[in-house]
């Protein structure tokens, strides 16, 4: 029996602002937003236990490394109202936040300790960019050996053509890891169900 986390992924006002409207099979921001708030209700009504993460660099830029180097700008620093989670996904008293500085939510954080400390074994992802931090986040669960479930619906990206190629990757390391949000919600429900 799988015992799974929902990770929203950086839910925060700066990458909203990088999102490209949705294109075929890609959620624009709005569609995005609603995907993970259903998935939140889904897993805060189970009792499955609900990481979300947030990016936050210093004033000065000297933990932003490389990130600079492409297309984004300046995003997600320290006291900035950019920085800041969407209202409806701030983590909740025993829900749990995972602060980072890279694009992958395990880069330099706890967050490979909080999960076996909870003991899941299978994550379902979420959140934005779903190229850029959803994409790493996920490579990196696989490589530390946890199943994978990303939720298209529940992501929103730089570009259609970029979210499609970032769920194409994750599905070639996981097969069926691309899965619908009814398919993620009956998961974190099945879950719950056979918990109890």
């Amino acid at each position: 029996m799988s015992r799974p986390a929902l990770l929203v992924i950086d839910p925060q006002v700066d990458f909203l602002a990088l999102v490209e409207p949705g294109g075929p099979h890609t959620c624009g921001a709005d569609a995005a937003l609603a995907g993970m708030e259903r998935l939140v209700a889904a897993a805060r009504s189970g009792g499955t236990p609900l990481v979300v993460t947030q990016e936050l660099h210093r004033p000065g830029r000297v933990d932003f490394g490389r990130e600079l180097d492409g297309e984004e700008p300046v995003h997600c620093v320290e006291g900035t109202p950019g920085a800041e989670l969407v209202e409806a996904l701030r983590p909740r008293p025993g829900e749990h936040l995972v602060r980072k500085r890279r694009y992958s939510a395990f880069f330099a954080t706890d967050l490979d300790l909080l999960l076996r400390g909870l003991g899941v074994d299978t994550i379902v992802a979420c959140g934005l960019l779903s190229d850029v931090c959803v994409h790493y986040t996920s490579v990196d669960a696989h490589q530390l050996d946890l199943r994978v479930h990303v939720v298209p619906e529940a992501c929103a990206g730089s570009s259609a053509a970029a979210s499609l190629a970032a769920f194409a990757a994750v599905e070639y390391l996981q097969r069926d890891a691309v899965v619908t949000l009814e398919a993620a919600v009956g998961l974190l429900d099945y879950a719950a169900t056979n918990e109890a």
